[in-house]
């Protein structure tokens, strides 16, 4: 991009360095001044920081920049977060020679002598919280530096500022103990966290039914999360090809043991769920094949069968067949029946098996009695081995029966009842005759960190955070109506995610983090010590000293009548100071910082938030601080896509932001990411439109700062430019403070641009002075925000005031 007088390299460097002179972005309370107080999640620093992260935290750093221009006081700060699993459990591989973290350390460029040190976790912490300040600070990033931090005890203000937190929590009533379903992970034994996860983010405990279909003395046994659909079964499947095993197991309401038949992944689950399983034997899956048992439900002796497209890792390994309304059971059956050779193989009777026929049981409107049946057959669908298409099949049948179907007439005592409250009624049912059971399952497919697939555990003597208590959620609800979402759209998915939301385990036994104040051998886990840090940021400075780990000797000592005093107002300030043995001063200073910033005005991240952190920073801050500090607004983004695919690490499909930046400099990093996309639509990062911009911000920069022919005479057509040039401005503004970037481009950019040219050619080349001289000014602002750089060397070059 070199060309005379323009070097993008150079203009990057020069203004960086001159921001950091002017500590333009060190902020201080301004008493009267309005403000603007911004934040994005902290990132976690187990890698470098990929665009993910980056179109995340810019969308935050624009906003910050235009409210700056626009007259307010802003801070935006950054920390680093370096609690939970994924580091230690990296460190761990990496001594263990594992190749595949190996080579994940290689391909971000880490040199082959350094890679035996990132067996020892807290390396991770010293290489890649610097890199990824580093970066942000080569992203021309207008972060208050002073503020930054690290998680974990290795921060002794933030550790105590953890510790204040939980303390006050428990005295509220929303952390509590008890036996809990938790995703968990068997290498590891640890209950696993979203930021614990390879795979599986979101995913949480979800009960199946387990139903009981006896066979004489024993009971094959079936996972169902559709225990409503009993009424329509006519037969049972098994994996010929799969080894079952039979064990005894007392029912989780007590009583007798009982025998059943499940896969050996299923009695394993059922161990770690809290059952006394005795193995006795093994079956093979072909030895059942051809049985009979009595379907729970209906009390009715329905036939074994042979299917292959059972999934062996979830449930039982047995499925009991719906073809009325499940696609998969449809498809198998009808695949079956018309299959002689499988038929003799397995010595089932052809006329019986054809013989057997779909249930109607749901009534739906819009869909005839046999939904599954009507949507195999409008998809074409024609095997088993169709996975995707089948998927689409089941979704679209469950979700309109689920939600929208009525139970038919021969259903028994549910007739008529909605099926989404039948689902609970039959359950209840079948649990009170004894003819089922439970099962707790992770509602998706979850791998931890350390690439094994999860389970669910029943843990004892853990500890939650209350968020399924209906009063913390009676008040979540209003508190986001009074909030500002970015997009609109997104208040849906929180209200959602408040009504769903269940207790959340807090604390795991191993891994980086702080311990759990009344009871250390609990560590506080990533999702739990990250939700109202934002406080901390107001007072960080000080407490900080400059450093990530402070060594500042008296915020060594903070305990929580300091957090009282500085976040609620309580206590006397002399007698805290005397302890601390710092002047009354410092905390009274500390308090009008905390009250002045407070609340956070935008918190911004990608839309796998809203699941967990952000809809938990909500729940947080109502338990915590008095309704006038609650959050202002929430931005949610999609997730980044780079040609064509979202961003993952472990797809390997990753594009590192120093890398980007090598390849294009932070400005065209900048802007393509701002023309990425807004809202909850995934945005794709467009490489050719940010190589396009290079040499648009070339032309810019020669044109802003080259001498120009103009003229002083007024002529109608400069109405008519000053008039277009002020549409630009609103409609930019609107477009910002909606945080609508890509529309903030184009109509402040591009349509300014235009609207440029042909002025330009209806003066027959030669602009008014007054006007040329105001284009470029607002041309340059509007440009601000998202090329930062290139702006403020053309606002030098013009002789702006100050700073662009």
């Amino acid at each position: 991009m070199a060309a005379r007088g323009y070097d993008a390299k150079e203009i990057e460097a020069k203004w960086q360095r001159a921001w950091a002179r002017a500590r333009l972005y060190e902020a201080k309370p301004r008493p009267g001044k309005k403000k603007w107080f911004s934040t994005v999640p902290y990132p976690y620093v187990n890698s470098y920081q990929h665009l993910g992260f980056g179109i995340a935290f810019l969308r935050a750093e624009f906003q910050s920049r235009y409210r700056r221009m626009a007259g307010y006081n802003v801070l935006h700060p950054q920390g680093f977060h370096c609690t939970g699993l994924p580091i230690v459990g990296a460190a761990k591989r990496v001594a263990e020679g594992d190749r595949v973290q190996i080579e994940i350390l290689r391909k971000m460029g880490v040199p082959e002598k350094g890679i035996r040190k990132f067996a020892d976790p807290l390396h991770w912490i010293e290489v890649f919280v610097p890199a990824t300040v580093e970066d942000l600070k080569a992203l021309g990033a207008a972060i208050d530096w002073r503020r930054s931090f690290i998680t974990t005890d290795l921060n002794p203000p933030y550790d105590a500022f953890v510790k204040w937190q939980f303390r006050r929590l428990k005295e509220g009533g929303y952390v509590r103990t008890g036996t809990h379903p938790v995703i968990w992970c068997p290498k590891d034994q640890a209950p696993i966290g979203d930021h614990d996860r390879l795979e599986g983010e979101g995913e949480t405990p979800t009960e199946f039914t387990l139903l009981k279909f006896p066979m004489g003395e024993r009971a094959l046994v079936a996972a169902t999360i559709r225990p409503e659909t009993v009424f329509g079964q006519t037969n049972l499947w098994v994996d010929p090809e799969v080894a079952y095993v039979e064990v005894r197991v007392r029912p989780a309401g007590g009583g007798s043991p009982e025998t059943w038949i499940v896969n050996p992944a299923a009695a394993q689950k059922l161990r770690e769920q809290g059952r006394d399983v005795e193995v006795v034997r093994q079956i093979p899956g072909s030895d059942l094949v051809g049985a009979e048992v009595i379907a729970p439900g209906i009390n009715k002796a329905i036939p074994v069968l042979p299917a292959t497209f059972i999934d062996q890792a979830r449930g039982t390994g047995i499925v009991t067949s719906v073809p009325s309304d499940a696609p998969d059971d449809y498809v198998a059956l009808r695949e079956l029946q018309g299959d002689e050779a499988r038929l003799r193989q397995y010595r089932l009777d052809p006329e019986r098996m054809r013989a057997i026929e779909p249930v109607p049981i749901i009534r739906t409107e819009g869909w005839g009695p046999l939904p599954a049946k009507e949507s195999v057959e409008r998809l074409g669908i024609r095997s088993t081995s169709e996975k995707e298409a089948l998927k689409r099949a089941k979704e679209e049948v469950y979700r309109a029966g689920y939600y929208a179907g009525v139970m038919s007439e021969n259903c028994g005592p549910f007739a008529g009842m909605r099926v989404e409250i039948a689902k609970e009624e039959v359950k209840k049912q079948l649990r009170a005759n004894g003819q089922a059971d439970v099962l707790w399952e992770p509602s998706g497919e979850v791998i931890c960190r350390c690439a094994t697939p999860a389970i669910v555990k029943l843990v004892s003597d853990q500890w939650f955070l209350a968020y399924g208590d209906p009063e913390w959620k009676a008040r979540a609800h209003p508190a986001l109506e009074r909030m500002t979402l970015y997009p609109e759209a997104a208040r849906k998915q929180f209200h959602h995610t408040i009504d769903w939301l269940n207790d959340w385990p807090c604390t795991h036994h191993r891994g980086l983090g702080t311990k759990l104040p009344w009871d250390e051998h609990w560590v506080i886990e990533s999702l739990s010590d990250s939700t109202v840090y934002m406080a901390y940021y107001t007072i960080a400075h000080v407490l900080q000293g400059g450093d990530l780990k402070s060594k500042v000797p008296w915020a060594g000592r903070l305990d929580d009548a300091f957090f009282d005093f500085v976040f609620r107002g309580l206590g006397d300030a002399g007698a805290i100071a005397k302890a601390l043995k710092v002047p009354p001063k410092v905390l009274q200073d500390l308090r009008r910082e905390f009250t002045y910033w407070y609340p956070v005005d935008l918190r911004h991240t990608g839309k796998d938030l809203v699941q967990n952190h952000m809809t938990f920073c909500l729940f947080n801050h109502i338990a915590l601080f008095p309704e006038e500090q609650w959050p202002r607004g929430f931005g949610i983004i999609g997730h980044l896509a780079l040609g064509g695919k979202k961003m993952s690490k472990s797809k390997g499909n990753v594009w590192y932001l120093r890398d980007a930046m090598k390849a294009f400099g932070a400005d065209l990093v900048r802007v393509g990411l701002a023309n990425a996309g807004d809202g909850l639509d995934d945005p794709s990062f467009d490489p050719d439109f940010a190589e396009s911009m290079g040499d648009r911000l070339r032309e810019w920069h020669g044109f802003a700062t080259a001498r120009v022919r103009t003229r002083t005479k007024s002529l109608p057509i400069d109405r008519w430019f000053l008039s277009a040039m002020s549409r630009a401005i609103l409609e930019t503004r609107r477009a910002m403070e909606a945080m609508e970037y890509r529309a903030a481009l184009r109509h402040g950019y591009f349509d300014l641009q235009a609207a440029w040219s042909w002025y330009v050619r209806r003066s027959s080349g030669v602009p008014h002075t007054r006007l040329l001289r105001r284009y470029r000014e607002v041309q340059t602002k509007i440009l601000a925000p998202f090329v930062p750089h290139v702006a403020e060397e053309v606002w030098s070059r013009l002789k702006g005031r100050g700073f662009v």
